[in-house]
């Protein structure tokens, strides 16, 4: 979660309607409470893109099914020769998999015999386990491919309705659940997170969108609903579930987007009521646990001139997924306006079932492998950065901070880039050898080392999904304060491709490292790093001019975060800092430092 995860409020960009970058890259951390700020996703793209997660290898045909014994009785079921409503659900996903009739389908007829396989099986319990909202084992269902051992073993872990009784009333309501699932693992993090914080807004993702034009209000409203309606993290309640979290996917309705006219005042009123509202707005926590994720504001400041204010909480989105909002948006919007369907693609992936492919992909074995790797990565590097401080460090950080926007200038992006493709590596690689280098110098560390997150979507599918993915690992940068910059810049490239490949984050590994180690490992980094590559804050609604600014909490989820996005010909910068432990003085100057820094080692790497 990295701080602007737009460039900072002050830096209006006009839309300019050009296709987002597509690579998914390193992007915001999943602990939000180290992570930087928003959850505009930074990606520091190492070298390479991840491997597409291979497909199921065939598993063997299963042996002849057998007998299935009659189900325990639970208590809830239908008269006899009445199918229940689990059944004729099961009926209807098996039907729609092999192109029947659902009526036509014998109770005892194996899957295989049907013409499944395994990768058409895998679907199946994948949509089962969605529709259902339990856990289906793939296991089980080899052992039992029949549709009537799915609904007996759906029976007992639901319960069962009778087929024809109707639903409770209010029960198919907008806003109530449609199913359960559970949460993802960074669902869950923000979830835990975000009840401890001091200052949970630090955990709003705000945006304002000024649209100059003639704006069709219910065209807007239509395409925020239509965007709800396709996208089940935008309707997701956050809820504990024995002893971690699960979703609960809630139906779709008619978006509620308020409307205040503020036309009516003096021009200086209008902007102090813009102002006092975006402030509100943004520092209002969105509490994921008690409702959706996202708010909305819309305020008419002239004739021709609309404010969206539209908030959503980190544990919904990430940089990635903004892009993808606001795309999804304009399109909706200029579909609802000429009053025609949409021709967007159906999302591939929906949360619920990202939390189930996480599940499957669980490696005890593959995580032992990785912590090693980890116990011989941070050997000796200590794992605080000791930057001098404005005053002490309190017992207990109060979660105030601040944010300061800065600029990499084009001639200096430029020779980031030559630099990068002068070594064969990528622009977060030579920018995070250049933090590396300030806070070593900064510090008087040799070795320090920062936390860096990565978008984490290594399935095509992934593309099409609005939710958190990040992850994060921690980047050690040894010897970063002296020596030749084209040097470090090399070992950091290999550094970051290994953890890459290993990435855990630092609290996972915290253990560990404090057995190996004796000493005291913190959960978390004081600093880290987001480089948003994949992040594009342009979007151009149909007939407006569009300019999209981030709304920062004066909040802080770590101590100190750096992040850099492409904008144009430059690089936008932001440092989100705590306020407890220094001066917004202080931190301009490290800003200041860090610009001239890496346009002298650049400049000095280039003519050597």
């Amino acid at each position: 979660m990295d701080r602007p995860a737009l460039p900072a409020p002050d830096l209006v960009s006009t839309a300019q309607a050009r296709e987002p970058a597509q690579a998914p890259e390193p992007a915001l951390a999943p602990e939000p409470a180290q992570a930087p700020r928003p959850a505009l996703a930074p990606e520091p793209a190492p070298a390479r893109e991840p491997a597409p997660a291979p497909e199921p290898a065939q598993a063997p045909r299963p042996a002849p099914t057998r007998e299935l014994a009659p189900a325990p009785a639970t208590g809830n079921e239908p008269p006899p020769g009445r199918p229940t409503d689990i059944e004729r659900r099961v009926r209807a996903l098996w039907a729609a998999e092999f192109g029947l009739d659902p009526d036509g389908l014998a109770a005892d007829a194996s899957f295989f015999d049907l013409g499944g396989h395994s990768i058409t099986a895998m679907r199946l319990v994948n949509q089962v386990r969605e529709k259902f909202g339990t856990e289906y084992p793939m296991l089980s269902f080899y052992q039992e491919p029949t549709l009537r051992a799915m609904t007996a073993h759906l029976t007992e872990a639901v319960g069962a309705t009778t087929p024809d009784a109707a639903p409770a009333p209010g029960d198919d309501l907008p806003g109530t659940v449609e199913r359960r699932a559970p949460a993802t693992l960074q669902q869950a993090r923000f979830a835990t997170v975000h009840a401890g914080h001091r200052r949970p807004q630090v955990f709003n993702v705000a945006l304002r969108l000024t649209l100059t034009g003639t704006l069709d209000v219910p065209a807007l409203r239509t395409a925020l609903t239509r965007l709800v309606e396709r996208h089940e993290g935008l309707r997701t309640r956050l809820t504990p579930a024995g002893d971690g979290w699960e979703q609960q996917v809630l139906r779709p309705g008619p978006v509620d987007l308020p409307l205040e006219d503020l036309t009516a005042r003096p021009a200086d009123e209008r902007r102090a009521a813009l102002d006092r509202v975006s402030a509100e707005v943004t520092e209002t926590p969105v509490d994921p646990t008690r409702g959706t994720p996202m708010a909305l504001r819309l305020l008419r400041t002239a004739d021709d001139t609309w404010v969206l204010l539209l908030v959503l909480h980190h544990s919904a989105c990430d940089g990635w997924s903004v892009s993808l909002l606001l795309r999804e948006l304009a399109a909706l919007y200029g579909s609802a306006r000429q009053g025609v369907p949409d021709t967007l693609p159906d999302v591939e992936c929906q949360p619920a079932a990202y939390a189930h492919w996480q599940q499957e992909q669980a490696d005890e074995a593959d995580e032992d492998r990785k912590v090693r790797f980890w116990l011989r990565a941070l050997d000796g590097v200590p794992f605080t950065v000791g930057l001098p401080l404005d005053r002490p460090r309190p017992d207990s950080p109060s979660g105030r901070g601040g944010a300061v926007p800065f600029t990499v200038p084009a001639d200096v992006r430029a020779a980031v880039e030559r630099l990068a493709r002068q070594r064969g590596t990528t622009p977060f690689v030579v920018t995070a050898a250049a933090l590396g280098r300030l806070l070593a110098r900064t510090s008087g560390q040799d070795d320090v080392v920062f936390n860096i997150s990565y978008a984490n979507r290594e399935r095509r599918a992934f593309e099409s999904l609005l939710a958190c993915t990040i992850t994060g690992f921690a980047l050690p940068v040894r010897d970063g304060a002296a020596g030749s910059f084209t040097a470090l810049t090399d070992r950091v490239a290999r550094t970051a491709v290994e953890c890459m490949d290993h990435a855990l984050p630092v609290r996972r590994i915290a253990p560990a490292l404090r057995d190996h180690t004796g000493v005291e490992v913190p959960d978390r980094l004081d600093v880290g790093f987001a480089y948003q590559s994949s992040l594009d804050a342009e979007v151009e609604l149909p007939g407006l001019t569009t300019a999209v600014e981030d709304l920062a909490p004066a909040a802080a989820r770590t101590e100190l975060t750096f992040g850099l996005v492409p904008a144009g010909d430059e690089l936008r910068g932001f440092v989100e800092y705590s306020s407890d432990l220094w001066d917004r003085a202080t931190i301009e100057g490290w800003t200041h430092a860090y610009v001239d820094l890496l346009r002298e080692e650049t400049g000095r790497a280039l003519d050597d």
